[in-house]
């Protein structure tokens, strides 16, 4: 920053040194000349004529130095006696020699000023663009972000656009890392070259591009279909061509009534939910406000004290066998009592920590407590297993399976008494990484089960593979299956596949009568929701069961 601003404070007032440095050459040397003539002749004091070569090598280079030398060496040349009261010339050798040595001290100054405005300029550059691709950097999009505030661009106003390769990682495996600056030069020319002087191309990070366009009367989904296409077509790498899987962020930067950063700041965080969704680009709106993400970042800030503080609790869900009534187990639900918020939900701050290192800190205190749980449980005649709902961010931990047995072993449970439930969409994405754990964690007789499912992309060689005991049915398909067919069909195949696949069918938000003897008529196995219990706290859903005496009538 401080490098910056003394480029900028010389560029500003460079005008203004040169000027200076001419009146001190254009005196100094007549100056010189003065006092070696007043104090004998050129023998004397002529070493002060070093002072304006250097001076003039330092402000004008190379050429400002040796021209300034040659005067020099003229001014205190043949003209200048070596004596000045006998008027005795020099001999020739010796002006020629001391000029020549004024000219190579010019060169000399002149060569190190050069050498240094070159090497200030390249840093000032550098500050301004990506050091490999060349294209202006962060740093410069801000800058003219700032002349959009003020209203001093000649273009118009218009949209912020950060682009995204999302599947660089996977190129990169493949092809090492140099596919990745290749691939946006690629894209970034061929933007350039669609939309010409229309917008501006920004690199700012290793895989994310910047676009800014300046177009008045063109919305973003007009843009984004101009660019479609651009953002379609293979990147060329050694030849061979690479599919790029672009993902966008839109920010409207027309309206300049925000610091600079916000807008980039707004179109980053569109881009992460397009990274999020299917969709591949969306526009910043209100639903996306950094403050509820600066809300949910805090909050993720709290959770290792929440845990210290026993903010964090255990509630328990029955699960209930359709074809007995028997409740067969619990599944454990997570809920936080914030001092400040109160209740948070967890869908607030579960999806948000299972994208980072805390779901591991999570789920060994989710693991830990239910099972604590079921001994205190079985200590009172209730004997049931317990099910916990992982990310395969878990499973992907090399040592989980460890962990996990470690707890089972502290609290003398038995596999037996453990389900871990992971999302459909979860397991398709990660199931070949994680399988030395799931391995290692059925061998020890703890269930694995399906949930979400009918939601995801499961294909029957994915669920083959898995070793599941049971598929969880989503509630979005059991709330609605009194209401339409298409609902009743999709959880009768379900059901289907799920005992060709000898599982068990687990049906969740079973709210109301009517769907759960519709269930029962399904021949689905076990079922969850608030028609028979909602989740409750511990000593709550103790007093439920005694109550009930194990069982569940509808």
């Amino acid at each position: 920053m401080k490098t910056a601003l003394s480029f900028e404070w010389i560029e500003r007032h460079y005008n203004s040194i040169k000027s200076s440095a001419i009146l001190m050459i254009i005196l100094s040397i007549p100056a010189v000349y003065g006092l070696v003539y007043l104090t004998g002749g050129a023998n004397a004091y002529s070493h002060s004529m070093y002072a304006p070569i250097l001076f003039a090598g330092f402000v004008f280079g190379i050429k400002g130095g040796v021209i300034v030398g040659v005067i020099a060496g003229v001014t205190l040349g043949p003209f200048m006696p070596i004596d000045t009261v006998t008027m005795e010339p020099q001999q020739a050798v010796n002006w020629i020699y001391r000029s020549g040595f004024f000219v190579i001290i010019g060169f000399l100054s002149g060569a190190a000023s050069d050498s240094t405005r070159r090497y200030m300029k390249h840093v000032k550059w550098l500050t301004q663009h990506d050091a490999v691709s060349g294209l202006s950097n962060r740093s410069a999009l801000i800058d003219s972000l700032k002349t959009l505030k003020h209203g001093r661009h000649t273009k118009g106003a218009g949209t912020l656009a950060v682009i995204s390769i999302e599947n660089v990682l996977e190129l990169e495996t493949a092809f090492g890392p140099d596919v990745t600056g290749e691939a946006v030069m690629q894209l970034a020319t061929g933007i350039g070259g669609l939309l010409g002087d229309k917008a501006e191309v920004y690199r700012i990070s290793t895989y994310h591009i910047a676009v800014l366009f300046f177009v008045k009367e063109q919305g973003i989904e007009s843009l984004h279909t101009l660019l479609e296409e651009e953002f379609r077509r293979p990147v060329s790498f050694k030849g061979i061509p690479l599919h790029a899987d672009i993902r966008v962020g839109y920010a409207d930067v027309s309206k300049p009534r925000q610091e600079p950063g916000q807008y980039l700041r707004e179109a980053e965080t569109a881009l992460r939910a397009a990274s999020e969704r299917t969709h591949p680009w969306v526009v910043f709106g209100p639903e996306l406000d950094s403050t509820s993400a600066r809300e949910n970042l805090e909050l993720l800030g709290e959770l290792m004290e929440a845990v210290n503080r026993k903010q964090l609790a255990l509630h328990y869900q029955p699960k209930v066998s359709l074809s007995s009534g028997a409740v067969l187990g619990v599944e454990a639900l997570m809920r936080w009592t914030h001092p400040k918020l109160g209740n948070v939900p967890p869908g607030k701050f579960i999806p948000r920590a299972e994208q980072s290192t805390l779901i591991d800190m999570l789920t060994e205190w989710a693991i830990d407590t239910a099972l604590a749980q079921l001994v205190e449980w079985k200590k009172s005649g209730i004997v049931l297993s317990v099910a916990v709902n992982i990310s395969t961010r878990n499973l992907l931990q090399p040592d989980f399976a460890v962990k996990v047995l470690k707890l089972l072993d502290r609290h003398k449970v038995k596999g037996a008494s453990l389900e871990l439930e992971v999302t459909e969409w979860a397991l398709m994405k990660d199931l070949r990484y994680a399988s030395a754990n799931m391995a290692q964690l059925t061998n020890a007789g703890i269930f694995f089960s399906i949930d979400d499912f009918g939601t995801g992309y499961a294909s029957l060689q994915y669920l083959k593979d898995f070793p599941a005991s049971s598929i969880k049915i989503d509630q979005v398909f059991i709330r609605r299956i009194c209401e339409r067919k298409r609902p009743e069909l999709i959880v009768a195949s379900s059901v289907d596949l799920a005992h060709g696949l000898e599982m068990e069918a687990v049906a969740e938000g079973v709210e109301d009568i009517a769907s759960y003897k519709l269930l029962c008529g399904l021949g689905c196995d076990i079922a969850q929701g608030y028609f028979i219990s909602r989740p409750a706290p511990a000593p709550e859903f103790a007093e439920w069961y005694k109550k009930s005496g194990g069982m569940f009538k509808a």
